[in-house]
């Protein structure tokens, strides 16, 4: 019985459509930000950094703190002498969030804003990185 269910799902799903694979008709919105204005720009720019900014720090937030309950948490139990399961899954459990945190204060830190706004005044382009990143919500409509 349970080979035919399987062979009959199989015949079923083999013959059907998988309309999730099809292509859709409707353009993706993206966002022309050379009808955008200097100043809407350089205001999307901003806002754009200061939001993965508040993201790192909430992130390394949840890092720190969850590395301090683990810790404490395993520090509590008693593990038999396993010191290093204790240290790995520490850094594991709080360690990802945190280092996710570091890496977007680091990647959008205030220099990097300084330098990706003086390099939009000097050639009038921002830099790959920053425009593949910017959506319609960042500019003022």
């Amino acid at each position: 019985m349970k080979k035919q269910l399987l062979i009959s799902c199989l015949v079923l799903g083999i013959g059907t459509s998988a309309f999730a694979q099809q292509a859709t008709n409707s353009t993706p919105a993206t966002t022309n930000t050379a009808a955008a204005t200097h100043a809407d720009t350089v205001q999307a720019v901003r806002q754009l950094f200061h939001k993965r900014r508040t993201g790192g720090w909430i992130w390394m937030t949840i890092g720190v703190l969850t590395t301090v309950r683990v810790g404490a948490a395993s520090a509590d139990s008693d593990s038999g002498g396993n010191a290093a399961g204790k240290v790995l899954s520490v850094s594991v459990v709080g360690g990802v969030p945190a280092g996710i945190g570091i890496s977007k204060l680091v990647r959008f830190g205030q220099a990097k804003e300084a330098a990706a706004l003086s390099a939009y005044e000097q050639t009038k382009a921002l830099p790959k990185y920053v425009s593949r990143r910017l959506k319609k919500k960042y500019f003022i409509e």
